[in-house]
């Protein structure tokens, strides 16, 4: 094993220098990867030297202990984890398990019933053009039935469409119902304020009460952090177990992003015998930064998704007029003790993509490894997607530069900081990876030489992404701005929900990064027109994943250029990364 100093090895001495050091060292190696805990089974890391030692002496270590034990770390189910971490896991599943409990189903049942014109005519008017099961309308009238929900679905296939309706719904039941809506970053909770925010658009011509379309489109959407009640300086917040959220009904968007830790923390602060949750997510999209996959956990390693009892589907069933759009003896399974059996549905048709071509076509192959289908993108014939080899860099790089003016579709050259924020999200360069002749770094210092020659750190038209939460001037990890020149001197843009902005003295922001390119993980929960991947030429990077690809891809609206060899690319598509959880070993 390697025994030099480094932050496994460190934290493996610390602990231990007898046959429980090369665990350690490897429980370090595989949290740093993103994963929960390690798998005592399968084989260590390569390390020079490393020999793994018998499994059976975990268990009698003194430091190792079982659920039940307070030892610095916990061997559950053949899984070694840090006590804290294993206890991230055990109570958030356990404060699911509670919402689940507290269900009142008949209940909820006589109250659809009574509501059924509602449903069959205005929010879910007669359709004959869909010729499949409509999953947005089952997806409502169960999560209307259920404490906790979760709606998976691509982009375009309705996510916030769903949960508007579902809202319409459960306000027409109950107008004082107290409503919050959050996602893990500022970018996200600004999309989603504004998608709620249109809700209008989606009960166009339907009967809905004018004062609840209001309270629909007025929602304020937070960060998970803010929601909580975020305390500088410290791990934790002011909403906990103890001082739980003021909310009836909690919508979490863009779930995939939340790690383990605070996914815990916004869960113990849930009142489980007042509030019901909907998580909404696409279970396909890349695992949060820090470690955790709970979303994909949760829709993938548990019970099979849009399974429904047959007393339970007759009852959605009978608000559904087209037998097409029903849902489908297929569907239909025997009732099982798990507790999210009937929890999880997936939406699975986009209104945005089509799957035959395009961006649907693509990001499905790659999700699927489908190399006939990838290759068939190969000869460039598809009109919205574009496969160009590493040497189209540079080319491609200044047409993407050229798109960022007003021109063309951008906002350089705008005067007006509300049309210019509104502008920004029309093209970007998407990165694999941070470092590197193909990282966003380069990159990024590529299109800013191209476009203004630089010679400051903040200058006019520089487009910015905060690093880092501040709370107190309202700006998130993840928020993107524009610096502008104001009265001799420059201020930084930010966007906020129902066409505002604040403005902010860079001296203000304490961490940020030019962001004409990002990384493809900071991409999540941003949408553009037209999208430039860069991957790098080496197929065997870590980082590289179908996920990621898929991700980068699905950011884009109407055009997608990568640059790639073909052999690059179905590597990627090869590798699919699953992390280490015992999430599905605690219900």
């Amino acid at each position: 094993m390697n025994s030099g100093l480094n932050v496994h090895g460190t934290f493996a001495q610390y602990f231990s220098k007898d046959a429980l050091n090369p665990w350690l060292y490897q429980l370090s190696k595989t949290m740093e990867a993103g994963n929960v805990c390690l798998d005592i089974n399968q084989p260590f890391a390569e390390e020079e030297n490393e020999i793994k030692p018998d499994p059976a002496s975990l268990a009698n270590h003194p430091l190792v202990g079982d659920e039940h034990m307070l030892k610095p770390f916990i061997l559950h189910k053949e899984k070694l984890y840090l006590h804290r971490f294993f206890h991230y896991e055990r109570k958030l599943v356990n404060q699911i398990k509670a919402l689940i409990t507290s269900e009142k189903t008949a209940e909820r049942q006589q109250q659809l019933n009574r509501l059924h014109a509602l449903i069959s005519k205005e929010l879910f008017p007669l359709n004959e053009h869909l010729q499949t099961t409509d999953w947005q309308k089952v997806a409502c009238i169960n999560a209307f039935l259920n404490g906790f929900s979760i709606i998976s679905g691509g982009p375009g296939t309705g996510k916030t469409t769903t949960v508007t309706k579902l809202l319409a719904l459960l306000l027409a039941n109950d107008p004082s119902l107290h409503i919050s809506i959050c996602a893990p970053t500022g970018k996200a909770a600004a999309r989603l304020e504004e998608s709620i925010s249109q809700a209008e658009k989606n009960f166009s011509g339907a009967g809905i009460e004018p004062e609840i379309v209001q309270k629909i489109t007025g929602l304020n959407a937070q960060t998970i952090h803010s929601l909580l009640g975020y305390i500088p300086n410290s791990i934790h917040f002011r909403h906990n177990q103890d001082n739980t959220l003021d909310t009836d009904i909690l919508i979490v968007d863009e779930c995939s992003m939340i790690d383990i830790a605070l996914f815990h923390k916004l869960f113990q602060a849930i009142d489980t015998n007042r509030t019901k949750v909907i998580l909404l997510g696409d279970k396909n999209q890349l695992a949060s930064v820090d470690a955790g996959s709970v979303f994909r956990d949760l829709c993938s390693d548990t019970v099979a998704l849009n399974t429904f009892s047959a007393e339970r589907a007759a009852f959605i069933n009978q608000f559904i007029a087209i037998e097409a759009q029903q849902i489908p003896d297929t569907a239909i399974g025997e009732p099982v003790a798990h507790p999210l059996f009937q929890h999880i549905t997936e939406l699975q048709t986009s209104y945005r993509f089509h799957d035959d071509a395009g961006i649907g076509k693509l990001s499905k192959a790659v999700l699927n490894n489908d190399t006939g289908t990838i290759s068939s993108f190969l000869d460039n014939q598809d009109p919205i997607i574009t496969i160009l080899p590493p040497e189209a860099l540079q080319e491609n790089l200044k047409r993407a530069a050229s798109l960022l003016y007003a021109a063309n579709g951008g906002y350089i050259g705008l005067p007006d900081p509300q049309a210019i924020l509104s502008s920004i999200n029309n093209s970007t360069v998407l990165c694999a990876l941070k470092e590197g002749k193909y990282g966003v770094h380069n990159i990024n210092n590529f299109i800013s030489q191209e476009l203004f020659k630089p010679s400051a750190a903040y200058y006019p038209y520089q487009l910015i992404m905060v690093t880092q939460n501040q709370a107190r001037e309202g700006v998130y990890n993840g928020d993107m701005g524009i610096v502008l020149a104001a009265q001799e001197e420059l201020k930084v843009y930010f966007s906020k929900a129902g066409n505002d902005y604040i403005c902010l003295n860079p001296a203000q922001i304490l961490a940020t990064e030019t962001a004409f390119a990002m990384t493809i993980h900071k991409s999540q929960g941003s949408e553009f027109n037209e999208v430039l991947i860069v991957l790098p030429d080496n197929k065997n990077n870590q980082l590289l994943s179908r996920e990621l690809l898929y991700t980068a891809i699905t950011r884009a609206k109407k055009k997608v250029t990568i640059i790639g060899t073909a052999e690059v690319i179905f590597e990627i598509a090869a590798k699919s990364v699953k992390r280490v959880s015992g999430i599905a070993h605690h219900f």
